[in-house]
This record gives structure tokens, C-alpha cells and sequence, in this order.
């Protein structure tokens, strides 16, 4: 898998990278952080959910909308269950619930913990994980000894160019067996 993390507008981290001097450094730096939520014994938040979205009343959880880049806000909709809800009737329920990602950095992320696009990039970022994890077991590179830094990454752009070369000689055999076993 050929993947450059630099070119994504988001800093995929674990939860051993929560800690909010780093998200206020990306967010300087104009990316949103992706980083696994660390709770550190803190307590359920009132009125949120476990992705940090609000919830009604009854604690149903709104649903996450859309990200306004230009306000730095986080839209989210009222939820299905309460569509029939006589409290949403009486003007206590909110139809739209804003979130300004600034108030809180460490909970609110763009796009909103908990959503598909989360998960989407969450799963982008395993699968690149699951590469490095590769890389530094069977080619060494958890093991570099070099003096200098070019020669480090000379070493790690060698191993980079073995790696993606054995995967597309690989991918080009499969395909190949593929289409004799199908003829």
C-alpha cells in the first residue's frame, strides 16, 4: 500500500497522543487531528454521548451533519426518535445543534468522532499502521543505526522501494492466476 500520509489533511494518532498542546499544534497548523479519545477517569459528559454529540432529553443522540470549515463548527440534526417527541413540539428540543470544534479540541474533531467519515479515515489509518507494523518486523526499520539522518532515510526510502515493488509483483501474479483460473 502506497500511501502518503503527509498528503491527507488529517494527523491520524493513537490515544497516547491525546494531550491538548498537540491537537492545539495541528490545529495551527490548519489540519484536523484524528487521535483515539483518552477519557483519563474523566466522567460521562452531561448531556453528550459517548462520541461527544449532544443528545436530546430522553438521550437520543443527534446526528452528525455537515462541518462548517468557515465558522469551525460542527453541525449536527435532531435525532429520528424524536421525530414524533412532544417535547420537540414545545420548542425545549433543538431542530439543529451547533458545536464550534474550538471550544474543545480534544472532543470535537472534524468530521465528528462517531461518524462514517471517522470510521472511514480510522480505517485508513489502520491499514497504513498494519504497513509500518510490517515494515518494522520483517525489514528491520524499528532497528536503524545510522550516524547520520540521510543515511537513515536512504535506508528507510530503500526499504519503502522493496516493499512497494515486492507488493506490485505480488498484486501482478494475482491477477495473472486469476485470469488463468478463469479461462
Amino acid at each position: 500500500m502506497n500511501v502518503s500520509l503527509s498528503s491527507l489533511r488529517y494527523q491520524t494518532m493513537d490515544a497516547g497522543y491525546d494531550f491538548e498542546p498537540i491537537y492545539e499544534q495541528v490545529h495551527r497548523m490548519g489540519r484536523q487531528s484524528v487521535v483515539a479519545y483518552n477519557k483519563r477517569n474523566e466522567p460521562e459528559p452531561i448531556g453528550f454521548d459517548k462520541h461527544f454529540a449532544p443528545t436530546c432529553f430522553r438521550e437520543h443522540s443527534y446526528r452528525y451533519d455537515s462541518y462548517d470549515a468557515t465558522y469551525e463548527t460542527l453541525k449536527y440534526t435532531r435525532p429520528k426518535e424524536c421525530k414524533d417527541c412532544p417535547l420537540a413540539n414545545e420548542g425545549i428540543c433543538q431542530k439543529v445543534y451547533k458545536v464550534k470544534i474550538t471550544t474543545d479540541l480534544r472532543r470535537y474533531t472534524a468530521p465528528a468522532r462517531g461518524s462514517k467519515a471517522w470510521k472511514t479515515i480510522c480505517k485508513r489509518r489502520t491499514a497504513v499502521e498494519r504497513v509500518n507494523a510490517y515494515l518494522k518486523e520483517y525489514f528491520q526499520l524499528n532497528n536503524v543505526r545510522h550516524r547520520t539522518g540521510k543515511r537513515a532515510k536512504v535506508h528507510v526510502d530503500i526499504v519503502m522501494l522493496i516493499y512497494n515493488a515486492s507488493k506490485l509483483a505480488a498484486d501482478r501474479i494475482n491477477v495473472q492466476l486469476n485470469q488463468e483460473q478463469a479461462a
